[in-house]
């Protein structure tokens, strides 16, 4: 399962939990689901985190695709409150796209709009970011 991505020809590795690829400063993370519990989030902050460190200051953005996703913990919002605090680090913005009608309302209750853009899934973002 960990082998290189032929998406887009970067060396992005394929986690158990996460796609991650990166393509003309955009970090785009497609979060595997349909759960994310204690140990997906561990996993994929790990990975997200992991990406992040590695191409510093080259990372303008990051794209955190929820579209295979169902359910968060709060363990799963804390992962996501933590990749964006990584990336803002290195001045990079963090936007959530595809999420579900019910966690994009999780989100607005809990304030968790107000940190990250959330949007819709486009096809600017498609598969290869």
């Amino acid at each position: 399962m960990n082998g290189f991505n032929a998406n887009n020809g970067t060396t992005g590795r394929r986690s158990l939990f996460v796609d991650i690829t990166f393509s003309n400063g955009t970090m785009y993370a497609c979060v595997v689901g349909p759960r994310i519990g204690e140990r997906e989030a561990t996993v994929v902050a790990n990975a997200v985190n992991a990406k992040l460190q590695q191409y510093g200051k080259k990372v303008g953005s990051l794209v955190l695709d929820f579209s295979e996703v169902q359910f968060i913990s709060s363990l799963g919002l804390g992962m996501c409150i933590d990749v964006r605090n990584t990336a803002e680090r290195s001045n990079a913005k963090t936007s959530i796209v595809g999420l579900t009608v019910h966690l994009k309302e999780l989100f607005e209750m809990m304030r968790l709009d107000r940190l990250f853009t959330i949007e819709s899934k486009s096809t600017k973002y498609g598969s290869a970011a």
